[in-house]
Formats: C-alpha cells, structure tokens, sequence
C-alpha cells in the first residue's frame, strides 16, 4: 500500500495545462489531518521546454516540486521531476531523471531506483500527467488510461480516468462550470475526483482523494495570473 509521503506527492501534482495554454501563477490550499497549507503553482514557457513548479512554507513545512519537460504532438516528454519536502513529520528528496540516449529513468534522493523506459507507451510524472488529463478532457475523450511513475519502487503503473458528468463549481464567488475526472486502478480501494472549470481554460479548481485511511483535498484559492 502506498505511504503517507506518496499521497502527499501525488496531491501536490495537480493544477497545470497544456502547450496552448497562458503561462499562469496561481495559489492552492492543502489539507488533511497532518497539515494545511498554502503555496504558489506556476506554469511557465522557454524557448526549448516548459516548467510545472510548486512552493509553499508556513511553520510545519516547506515544499517543493518541479518538473521540466517538452510537448510534441500534444504528448509530454519528461526531462526532470524533483521534490523537496521538509515538514516536521516527514523528510523527503527525491530527483528523477529521464536520459532517452541510454532509454532509463533514474531515481536518487529518499528512493533510489533505475527503471527502463518504455517507448511503446507515455510515462508521465506526478506533475506533467495533468496536462495529458487536460489535453484528453478538452477534446471530449470520456474514458483513457495514463501511467504514472512509481515514485517509491520505479516503473510505472496504469491508472484509468473516467469523465464523470458536469457540476456547478464556486470560485471566488464566481459560478463555474466543471467537470469531473474520477482517477482509479485495479487492485486500489483508493479514487481521485478531479474539476477541471471551463472558464478558466480547463484549470483544475479542486481535488479529493480518496481511500480507506483517509481523505484529503487540495483547492485552488486564488489566480494570480493568466497570459
């Protein structure tokens, strides 16, 4: 069963769009029973890639995340995907590579492991997986199925997402409309719902994952910037 630190990762990987869409900065709000907290996401374009990244500090902890990749054919080509957690109740760094020219991901920090890529399927990371799930969602694909890194043991593993219908969404006393992507795999007791408002070009207003041992959700509080 995946660990605490795992969901905390995974939760913090949501919120990013595409190619076509503006760079953004926006701030979203954590919480679960260990901890609430507040941090800035930013999306950003260069001249050869692009950067998903996360930050946030308050007493209990800091956080950091960062993915750097390319888009071709709107497919993700992973480079890099780093973290850096330090609260008082966890301890975490952990970087991964991708190097194509050898065909193997390579994970240091908290967990280390090498694993094959695999050229006959995307692997995304924590992060650039959500501009797949916003690419798919905003062409009208209903039901696919994404692999994402297994940060703790390498390799990856499939999870399938389904669009579950529409639902009115509050944003800054705003009424939005949004829709809901619900994440699952075989063999999981556990489920992520995902809303993603039309408004704000797909964006990701909330998150609720889901399992057994508990509940934990993550929202988007503030835009900072658009374009």
């Amino acid at each position: 069963m995946p660990s605490k630190k795992y969901f905390l990762f995974l939760l913090f990987s949501i919120g990013f769009l595409s190619a076509d869409i503006p760079a953004y900065s926006a701030k979203y709000n954590f919480d679960s029973e260990e901890i609430s907290i507040t941090g800035t996401r930013t999306f950003k374009k260069y001249n050869n890639g692009y950067e998903i990244s996360f930050e946030a500090s308050n007493l209990l902890a800091s956080m950091y995340f960062s993915s750097i990749f390319a888009i071709t054919n709107k497919q993700v080509i992973a480079d890099s995907y780093d973290i850096k957690i330090k609260p008082k109740f966890l301890n975490r760094n952990q970087s991964v590579k991708f190097n194509y020219d050898a065909n193997i991901i390579k994970s240091s920090g908290v967990n280390v492991w090498q694993s094959n890529i695999d050229k006959e399927k995307g692997i995304f990371d924590p992060l650039n997986v959500q501009i797949m799930i916003r690419t798919f969602v905003k062409d009208g694909i209903k039901d696919f199925d994404l692999n994402i890194i297994d940060m703790e043991a390498g390799g990856s593993k499939n999870y399938r997402f389904i669009v579950k219908g529409e639902e009115e969404c509050l944003f800054e006393n705003k009424k939005l409309n949004c829709i809901i992507v619900e994440r699952s795999r075989i063999g999981s007791e556990r489920t992520v719902k995902y809303y993603l408002a039309k408004e704000l070009e797909y964006m990701f207003t909330k998150i609720i994952d889901t399992s057994p041992e508990r509940t934990n959700k993550l929202e988007l509080v503030k835009l900072l910037s658009l374009g």
